[in-house]
């Protein structure tokens, strides 16, 4: 199973390449990230059971969220081994018309 920051990192490079993604999310009430030493991966929380993932969709959304957020999902799944594994819509960035 990979290392906590490893997997945080394989996350966010699964989300942002997702058709779809804007960006990462940075949490709403508490700093959605992941720590360890001097380091710091935001926008995924990455804990003993359970992988997190915070994204920012774009709108028009391209498919509906549940097959982006599935996506996404199913690209960090060989990583995350047992862990339960959330996808967070915090917000949609509109494009300019």
């Amino acid at each position: 199973m990979a290392g906590e920051l490893t997997l945080a990192r394989t996350a966010v490079q699964a989300a942002l390449a997702t058709e779809g993604v804007h960006s990462m999310g940075r949490g709403r009430y508490v700093e959605a990230a992941t720590y360890e030493g001097n380091e710091k991966v935001t926008g995924v929380v990455v804990d003993q059971d359970e992988v997190t993932i915070h994204i920012v969709a774009r709108y028009p959304l391209p498919r509906p969220i549940p097959e982006i957020t599935g996506s996404i999902m199913e690209r960090v799944a060989p990583q995350a081994g047992d862990r339960r594994l959330v996808v967070v819509v915090e917000d949609l960035e509109v494009a300019a018309s």
